[in-house]
C-alpha cells in the first residue's frame, strides 16, 4: 500500500469544498440577477398597464388607443362569402379621452362591429368584392364617436385590412 503525503491528502479533502463554493457563488449571482430582472419587469408593467394606449409621453404628442383585431364575416344568400380582418388605432384628443375609451372598450368594440358588419352586409363599404378602406374608416369614426363623443376623436387609423375569400 502506497502512502499519500499529508499535504496532498489535505488538498484532496479541500478541493471539493473549494469547487462547491466556486459553483455556488455564480449560481447565487445569476439568481440575484434573475430576481432583479423580474422586479424590473413588474415595475415596467405597472407603468404601462394600459397596453392599448400609447403616445402622449411629451407635451403635444399624439395619443392612440389600439383596438384588438376585428374579424367580420361577409354573408350573402349562400352563406359566408369572405372574412374581413381589421386592425384600427384611434387617435384621441387627450389622455382623458384615451382613459374613457379604455374603460369603455367593450362598448367601443360593440359599436365598431355594429357599424362595420351592417355596412359590409349591405355593400355600402365595398367596391365589388373588395372593401373600400376610406369608407371603412369613416364608418369607424362614426362608431367610435358614438361612445367617446366626436369632439374627443381626432382620427381613426386603419393599420391593416385583410380579406379572405371563402
Amino acid at each position: 500500500m502506497r502512502k499519500i503525503p499529508p499535504l496532498l491528502f489535505l488538498l484532496s479533502l479541500a478541493l471539493p469544498c473549494v469547487l462547491a463554493v466556486q459553483t455556488a457563488i455564480p449560481a447565487q449571482a445569476s439568481e440575484k440577477k434573475a430576481s432583479e430582472h423580474e422586479e424590473g419587469n413588474k415595475e415596467e408593467k405597472k407603468e404601462g398597464e394600459d397596453s392599448d394606449i400609447s403616445g402622449g409621453r411629451f407635451e403635444g404628442d399624439p395619443i392612440y388607443v389600439h383596438i384588438k383585431p376585428i374579424v367580420i364575416p361577409v354573408i350573402n344568400d349562400n352563406g359566408v362569402e369572405q372574412l374581413v380582418s381589421l386592425i384600427l388605432d384611434i387617435h384621441v384628443k387627450d389622455s382623458n379621452a384615451a382613459d374613457s375609451l379604455h374603460k369603455n372598450m367593450p362598448r367601443v368594440v360593440d359599436a365598431l362591429y355594429r357599424y362595420l358588419y351592417g355596412s359590409l352586409e349591405d355593400g355600402s363599404v365595398k367596391n365589388g368584392k373588395l372593401v373600400n378602406v376610406t369608407k371603412i374608416k369613416n364608418r369607424a369614426i362614426l362608431a367610435v364617436s358614438e361612445i367617446a363623443g366626436k369632439e374627443n376623436i381626432v382620427d381613426v387609423l386603419v393599420q391593416a385590412v385583410s380579406q379572405r375569400m371563402l
